[in-house]
């Protein structure tokens, strides 16, 4: 088998993200759409000029024969049962970041996919984009210096709207999962060190959905990492990362960025910038698609750039966050 038959869980903007990547991973086949209403999903796929692909209902897709993956990019508050149905039918799995609600949630999938043999990972596309690489191998090979401090926003003030995920509590919506869940993992990879405390302040909608939080993380290799992730506040998208001799700063949303600047300074005089570019397939997704699939292909349940066990401390980190207020 040279490709691996994937069906994508979910028509909304995740599948406006990320279809047209399937075609660009290497060892990926866009084989279906997942939709409650199938028609719907053939729809989507004629929107975007996908051929060849079909709509599926959830049920039909796990009980397909010639279905190997399924994506699980529906709301938070489905990614427990899905990926948990889709493990049970035989199905490796790939869910959309946040990877469940809780940390525990995470355990039980975590053991469930060991006991089945079958694949399983967190969608955290962001540690397999050439531009996130380039940077871990500056701070590894010591380019900027002793790294000091990392520094993530992604902040936004967005109308709220009970009925949309990113707000409604039931469907695990609220700033930490969707958008924290970016900051914590920026700040963990770079500074690549077990945290030794965190502090977080924050406050909430009227529904109880996290609205904004702002978290210090201190590692144990005596980095500081900084995160603030919000639905109510236009603070940015940025992401520095700062050594005692060079720093380095993303060039626009720090998650898909595609250039960054390294800064190197010298006393108060301005600093000067070399502006540094990466190629990135697609919209970004292809990488780690293609990562996936190879993986699976090569009899592998996880992929050595993001394993479960990864994951699994993030979500708890995550779980403290959004506990902290």
């Amino acid at each position: 088998m040279s490709k691996l038959n994937w069906a994508m869980v979910g028509t909304g903007l995740m599948a406006e993200l990320i279809l047209r990547d399937f075609a660009l991973a290497d060892g990926t086949n866009l084989y279906a759409l997942v939709s409650r209403e199938p028609a719907k999903a053939e729809a989507r796929l004629a929107e975007f000029g996908i051929t060849g692909a079909k709509g599926l209902t959830f049920e039909q897709a796990i009980a397909d024969p010639e279905v190997d993956v399924i994506y699980v990019a529906s709301p938070h508050s489905e990614h427990l049962w899905q990926a948990k149905a889709a493990l049970n039918a035989g199905k490796h799995v790939l869910v959309e970041k946040a990877f469940t609600l809780t940390a525990a949630e995470a355990i039980e999938l975590d053991e469930l996919a060991k006991s089945k043999g079958l694949f399983l990972m967190e969608a955290m596309w962001t540690k397999f984009l050439p531009l996130h690489n380039a940077v871990k191998k500056m701070i590894e090979a010591g380019d900027l210096g002793k790294l000091v401090m990392i520094q993530a926003e992604f902040a936004m003030n967005a109308p709220f709207d009970n009925a949309h995920r990113l707000f409604n509590f039931e469907l695990g919506g609220g700033t930490t999962l969707d958008q924290g869940v970016y900051t914590t993992t920026v700040n963990r990879f770079f500074a690549d060190s077990p945290i030794a405390s965190q502090t977080t302040i924050g406050h909430r909608f009227e529904n109880g959905a996290d609205a904004f939080a702002d978290t210090t993380f201190v590692f144990e290799n005596g980095v500081i990492g900084h995160g603030i992730s919000a639905l109510d506040a236009n603070i940015g998208f940025g992401c520095r990362v700062m050594g005692d001799k060079y720093s380095v700063e993303l060039i626009g949303s720090f998650w898909n960025a595609r250039e960054l600047d390294l800064v190197k300074y010298a006393g108060q005089t301005p600093p000067t910038r070399e502006r540094i570019k990466y190629e990135t397939k697609g919209a970004g997704y292809a990488h780690m698609l293609g990562a996936v699939s190879t993986a699976i292909l090569a009899g592998k349940t996880e992929c050595a750039e993001h394993p479960l066990s990864w994951t699994i401390e993030n979500m708890k980190v995550l779980d403290k966050i959004r506990s902290a207020f």
